[in-house]
């Protein structure tokens, strides 16, 4: 290598290299954003940076460095201005001072409104709203206090104690139930209070309000066998909770809108909500059909096993399964059997009972009875037949025999949380996923990966992929995070069905072995790869990158290497366990 080739590799060599390992002393902060805040919060976190070997004082009190050059502090404020002077030592004496100040004011407690005025007005359900005959609006408003409210056309509203509002009086609430006689076309609520000398004043909702009066109930299909159903079309950083995905030509009662979400009758005791692109209204308006349920049918050939019925049109549907003993629940809503349905069992290798029920006279349920805890099921329709394909536990259970969805979490422009060092996730999650790639084919696995290289892809193209090619067990490696750098830290895992809880135990339990603390092993989350039925799934929050120790600990090589053997190990136990229960 000649002269020159070095003295650039020398120069590579030295950009790339973080500040944080030069020595030389400085202060990067993460929390507080600003040298200068105003909160109403007493809690605040002082987290940063500095350089490798630096030593940090605040207010002349030390603080822990960790290996990499960070530190998370958490301060109690006092109220009024509080005042911080960070400073980072570095090996030379060399010193580098940084200022902040808090000024921390408690947020006013409520008082009552002294005025003769309407302060605010809420309704839920929230949003602009097209509604039917019976549905119910809820509302709770806050004005002066000891006067008469009243909504729709003077329905009186009640004032409510003040013990139910910290004390304050001028809170009033009530209901309405929509009647078929109310128009409300398009238009805003009005809300009035009189006082005891005749005033009134009033105010109108921030939304507005519909009802729909069909003579023929409105009526639609679902577009593709990606549609799912919501609880609410309201949700948290992750969406509104969905309850379960529908195949495609599915038929759907509309019985309203809120916001972008149709809301839809599944049965008299069940309505749920779908986003409107998903539905296809452009279809022949008639009212839904009573489905009754005829030709069941149980059988096994070399792949699976099945449970199938006729109905007279594609009706929605819904499920969840029992762990142990293993079961699987189908919910047909809009249909019932006139008499007993019967169905001999033809072949299966899992399927050891199906029971058939009514749990309302608009419901039909399945209750199917599995030889094992559940694998893995599809639920579609074949014409308007619908059918629940059952995979099987195979008779070999190991690594070799299995593959392995594998979904390295964010990437490209959605780079996820990021560690005080600098350190994206997106970058953890595609070095952790490699090496677990790694140690499953070194098992004797296939891995199907959602992405290899540091690059974009959408959770619902991740998605789509991996019920496209229905692994046997899909993993998802993300790192978790939170605004507290201090106090929240340590190793989860998340799903959402019951019968993914015994793979994700399995894995959890591995993954505290390596000293991380324990955050849980939690149910019932709303993540997108949580959603799917066909296989169990695990998310793997494997730690927090927010907490310096936690981001120590996942920056180093071999520990990364340990998660992803502590993964297989795992993967190995609940194998083990699926085999014997």
């Amino acid at each position: 290598m000649n002269r020159s080739v070095i003295v650039l590799v020398s120069i590579l060599f030295i950009v790339v290299i973080p500040r944080w390992v030069s020595g030389q002393a400085f202060i990067r902060l993460s929390q507080p954003s600003r040298e200068q805040s105003n909160v109403s919060n007493p809690r605040q976190f002082i987290a940063g940076r500095t350089c490798a070997g630096c030593s940090v004082t605040i207010n002349n009190d030390s603080v822990r460095v960790y290996s990499t050059g960070t530190f998370a502090v958490r301060k109690d404020l006092s109220e009024g201005r509080n005042a911080f002077s960070i400073t980072a030592t570095d090996a030379n004496g060399e010193t580098y001072t940084k200022n902040i100040v808090w000024y921390y004011a408690p947020s006013p407690a409520p008082r009552a409104t002294t005025a003769f005025r309407i302060d605010f007005i809420e309704i839920r359900p929230k949003g602009n709203l097209e509604l039917s005959t019976g549905d119910t609006l809820y509302i709770r408003m806050k004005g002066f206090p000891g006067a008469q409210a009243s909504w729709f056309e003077n329905i009186p509203l009640r004032e409510l104690p003040a013990s139910q509002n910290s004390g304050v009086a001028g809170y009033y609430g009530g209901s309405y139930v929509i009647q078929p006689k109310d128009s409300l076309l398009n238009s805003r609520l009005r809300v009035q209070l009189r006082n005891s000398n005749g005033e009134t004043t009033s105010l109108y909702s921030p939304y507005r309000y519909k009802v729909m009066h069909n003579e023929t109930p409105l009526t639609g299909r679902t577009i593709d066998n990606m549609t799912y159903l919501t609880s609410s079309p309201e949700g948290d950083r992750l969406g509104p909770e969905k309850i379960g995905f529908l195949d495609k030509d599915v038929l759907l009662h509309i019985t309203g809108r809120q916001g972008d979400y149709y809301k839809v009758r599944l049965s008299s005791r069940m309505s749920a909500f779908i986003p409107e692109p998903l539905v296809d209204t452009d279809i022949p308006q008639e009212a839904p059909p009573v489905s009754i349920v005829s030709d069941a049918k149980v059988w096994g050939d070399e792949q699976a096993d099945y449970v199938s019925v006729a109905l007279s049109d594609k009706l929605p549907y819904t499920t969840t399964q029992q762990v142990s003993p293993g079961k699987l629940i189908v919910d047909i809503h809009g249909a019932y059997a006139e008499q007993g349905v019967n169905a001999l069992l033809q072949g299966t290798r899992e399927i050891t009972a199906v029971a058939w029920g009514q749990p309302s006279h608009d419901v039909f349920r399945m209750v199917i009875s599995l030889k094992h805890a559940p694998w893995g099921y599809q639920i579609y329709y074949e014409g308007n037949r619908i059918t629940v394909k059952v995979k099987r536990v195979p008779e070999k259970l190991s690594l070799s025999k299995l593959v392995i969805g594998l979904d390295a979490g964010h990437g490209g422009g959605n780079p996820g949380a990021a560690g005080l060092t600098g350190v994206y996730e997106k970058e953890l999650t595609l070095r952790l996923s490699l090496l677990l790639k790694t140690a499953l084919e070194n098992e004797g696995a296939t891995v199907i990966m959602t992405r290899t290289t540091e690059k974009f892809v959408a959770n619902e193209d991740r998605l789509s992929l991996f019920r496209r090619s229905n692994p046997d067990i899909l993993l998802s490696v993300h790192l978790n995070s939170s605004a507290n750098p201090v106090d929240a830290f340590g190793t989860a895992t998340y799903y959402k069905w019951p019968f993914c809880e015994p793979l994700n135990a399995a894995i959890h339990k591995r993954l505290v072995e390596t000293g991380l603390r324990d955050f849980g092993n939690n149910s019932g989350f709303n993540f997108i790869l949580n959603n799917p039925i066909e296989f169990p799934d695990a998310l793997i929050e494997t730690l927090f990158l927010s907490n310096p120790g936690d981001e120590e600990k996942i920056l180093n090589p071999a520990f990364q290497q340990e998660i992803a053997n502590k993964i297989v190990l795992g993967l190995k136990d609940y194998l083990k366990w699926i085999t014997n229960i």
